[in-house]
């Protein structure tokens, strides 16, 4: 699956996503998140994947805000949210984020909800992120991962071909990304009323 399948993908999806993602069960990880996130007056986060903005309403306004996503009409159903909610302290961009536009160290908290599984290569845009992350920032992951127990992870990782076309993998092992990127796993909750998602926070060490 390339870039520019997921793409045209979701740039067809825009207009049912909130349909799909609105629903409660992913709600409550974004609710969750500004406290995984820890966030402090005048932070500077970036939300990789964005989507129709259904993650920023419950972040706080006295921080500033910066979020990508690869799909255009994506972003222009975020913008009609900003602005239906008179939140301004948003900047959006489309973007690729397996190559981020910005320098090394510009962001104190990234957020990807309900995103890296979406992505072709997440091993790429997790280092991507751990880039633009500055030393001793979160990243903050609201995700599907495979399961621990054998027989389900088994049954997740062989379906994971089939939902992939649809743009989702369901085969993404926790562990093997965090040793593939260097990431330091500081905290994972079970979030969702069936606990099937996760809320993962990583660290990125000091140099």
């Amino acid at each position: 699956m390339s870039v520019e399948y997921v793409e045209k993908l979701y740039n067809h999806f825009s207009i049912f996503y909130d349909l799909i993602f609105g629903i409660k069960v992913f709600n409550h990880g974004r609710e969750l998140a500004p406290e995984y996130l820890d966030l402090f007056p005048e932070a500077q986060l970036l939300e990789v994947g964005v989507g129709t903005g259904l993650a920023i309403p419950p972040l706080p306004r006295n921080i500033e805000i910066t979020a990508i996503d690869i799909s255009q009409k994506m972003l222009n159903q975020t913008r009609k949210r900003l602005q239906s909610l008179s939140i301004h302290n948003v900047q959006l961009f489309k973007m690729d984020a397996t190559h981020l536009e910005f320098p090394d160290n510009s962001f104190d908290r990234i957020l990807a909800a309900y995103f890296i599984s979406t992505v072709p290569d997440p091993v790429k845009v997790i280092l991507e992120m751990k880039r633009v992350c500055r030393p001793g920032g979160y990243l903050v992951f609201l995700n599907h991962f495979q399961c621990e127990f054998p027989v389900i992870g088994f049954i997740e990782k062989h379906l994971s071909p089939v939902f992939y076309r649809l743009g989702f993998n369901t085969g993404l092992n926790l562990q093997e990304l965090m040793e593939q990127t260097g990431l330091d796993v500081e905290s994972v909750e079970k979030i969702g009323a069936l606990g099937h998602f996760k809320a993962v926070r990583c660290i990125k060490a000091l140099a």
